[in-house]
């Protein structure tokens, strides 16, 4: 599989690019969405866009793609909802940065300097960690 496109955080002010999708959890409980491939770079057929406030994960915007490259976005899931609480994730959240210092044509398996784990429970930011890649 190719390297793939990584979904948005804003976090602490910073626009950050998330090598996970929590978006993922939500959707196997949804047997009637149904996307689509889009391109190599995104098998999942969508793209989040993710904020934490007040130590809470948000699903701020979405675009997706349904068959016959129908573009849909946030409200196709949610219906009159700008922003929607992401209660149903539990798990960490990775942010890879710094420098590319190895390049794994395969998901988010490419290796950075640093990583910084983000630990939910129902959404909530319980811990944050970095692990140094170097070491």
């Amino acid at each position: 599989m190719t390297a793939q496109i990584k979904e948005i955080l804003f976090y602490k002010g910073q626009r950050q690019l998330m090598a996970t999708e929590p978006l993922s959890t939500y959707l196997k409980n949804r047997k009637d969405i149904d996307f689509t491939f889009h391109s190599t770079a995104c098998w999942r057929g969508y793209l989040g866009t993710w904020e934490i406030k007040d130590s809470k994960l948000f699903l701020i915007d979405l675009k997706g793609w349904l068959k016959g490259n129908k573009e849909v976005g946030l409200n196709y899931l949610f219906p009159d909802e700008n922003e929607i609480f992401s209660h149903w994730f539990d798990g960490e959240i990775r942010i890879p940065y710094g420098k590319m210092i190895k390049y794994v044509h395969l998901g988010y398996e490419s290796l950075f300097e640093k990583d910084l784990i983000l630990d939910f429970k129902k959404g909530v930011l319980i811990n944050e960690k970095i692990i140094d890649n170097l070491s």
